[in-house]
């Protein structure tokens, strides 16, 4: 099969680097594919934060909170000290205290999810994406840039449901690659410990998680496009275009007539990227939580195919048109 769709040739860039495409090989790739998906996710915890801050009800309960313990706690602390002195002093504290502490909060809220997100992905098809991914005609992509990955695709095409796993302990993210090379990692690594240590205490796998399904099976006409992840210090750089060209190539010659994708409330850039670059249309929008949402996106591979093959015509025909007008330079009159 591999045959009919071959990898595109090792390309270089302006400083000569070379830049290649290749499938996923085993072991020795896993652990550039997990810093790539949670890096990357990761990293979308600022915005995330900035999200919340521009939600209405994420406002009202904080100020509600803050207006609550501004009004009452200076005052009884005046009461039982006797210190009215102190009054505005306590006053500043209380202000410092909600905003520094309100601020770390929602840190931590968005970090948690990101912790859940990865912690799923490293259970299920990022145990071993290799023997995941090529199973059903399916299949798993890095980008190199001097032999180094720098990010990764994968096309899930799974006949069946998967299930949840369980009862496996959960990774120390605290300690991980992810948090020594995040833009923050004094605020990634505090983050990460409270996260853990709560996690630690209190959270429990259940059994009956068994049965919950984390990827629904898919029609044999239909797959999913799944961790796209570009290393963060080259994200804006058009290496996404090639690893989502790869896939809708891939998927066109298994026969497989849509392509779909999900982003979450964080992956603005990603949904801008599959819409307006690649022809993915939205499907549906579901609310998860009191302020997140997911989005379903799909593209129609046939007529992305039409359309691809246009262009590259258009571009083919536009090159000669150039050629011959350079040939006519020659000529006297």
């Amino acid at each position: 099969m591999e045959n009919q769709n071959p990898l595109p040739p090792v390309a270089r860039d302006a400083a000569g680097n070379k830049i290649e495409m290749r499938p996923y090989y085993g072991a020795k790739d896993l652990n550039y594919v997990h810093y790539l998906v949670y890096s990357t996710d990761f990293d979308l915890v600022p915005r995330g934060v900035r999200r919340l801050l521009q939600s209405p009800l994420v406002m009202s309960v904080w100020l509600a909170i803050f207006a609550s313990v501004y009004t009452w706690l200076p005052p009884y602390i005046v009461s039982i000290t006797g210190a009215n002195k102190l009054l505005l002093y306590i006053r500043i504290a209380v202000v410092i205290a909600s905003v520094g502490g309100g601020l770390l909060s929602l840190f931590w809220w968005v970090d948690k999810q990101a912790h859940a997100r990865i912690q799923e992905a490293l259970l299920h098809d990022l145990k071993d994406p290799g023997e995941y991914y090529r199973k059903d005609n399916g299949n798993f992509w890095l980008l190199t840039v001097q032999d180094q990955p720098v990010a990764c695709i994968g096309i899930d095409h799974h006949q069946e449901d998967v299930y949840s796993a369980t009862n496996v302990p959960r990774e120390n993210l605290a300690e991980s690659e992810a948090i020594r090379q995040a833009k923050w990692p004094r605020v990634a690594y505090v983050l990460a410990r409270i996260d853990d240590t709560i996690r630690g205490l209190f959270a429990k796998q259940h059994q009956d998680d068994t049965k919950k399904v984390v990827f629904k099976a898919h029609k044999p006409n239909e797959a999913t496009l799944r961790r796209l992840a570009v290393k963060t210090n080259l994200q804006g750089k058009g290496l996404s275009t090639p690893l989502l060209k790869r896939v809708a190539f891939w998927a066109h010659a298994q026969q497989i007539e849509y392509l779909y994708a999900e982003t979450n409330e964080h992956q603005t850039t990603m949904a801008d990227i599959l819409s307006k670059r690649h022809g993915y249309d939205l499907v549906s929008t579901t609310r998860v939580g009191l302020t997140g949402e997911k989005r379903l996106w799909r593209l129609d591979v046939k007529l992305w195919m039409s359309k691809e093959l246009e262009a590259r015509d258009q571009r083919k025909l536009e090159k000669e048109m150039e050629e011959e007008k350079e040939e006519l330079k020659g000529y006297n009159y």
